[in-house]
């Protein structure tokens, strides 16, 4: 296993080199896995703060005002 940050960005960067060298059709599929990936993410997310709120039985408006905070939190 990598453990090292420069070892996780020489992987990363091989990794970049090769997606950029290979044809577009490889390209447009790794491309939408990644998208999917995030998306999954982003869903599993919301899913998981939904729960919680139910399990705290607040309200929708309380809900959806809760998950707005946590999806968009402030900048500093």
């Amino acid at each position: 296993m990598l453990k090292s940050p420069s070892s996780w960005e020489s992987h990363f960067s091989g990794i970049q080199k090769r997606i950029s060298s290979s044809p577009n059709a490889i390209k447009l599929i790794v491309f939408s896995f990644i998208r999917i990936s995030l998306a999954y993410t982003e869903l599993k997310r919301i899913y998981e703060v939904m729960a919680i709120f139910m399990k705290l039985k607040l309200n929708s408006a309380d809900s959806l005002l809760m998950l707005y905070v946590v999806m968009h939190p402030p900048m500093a």
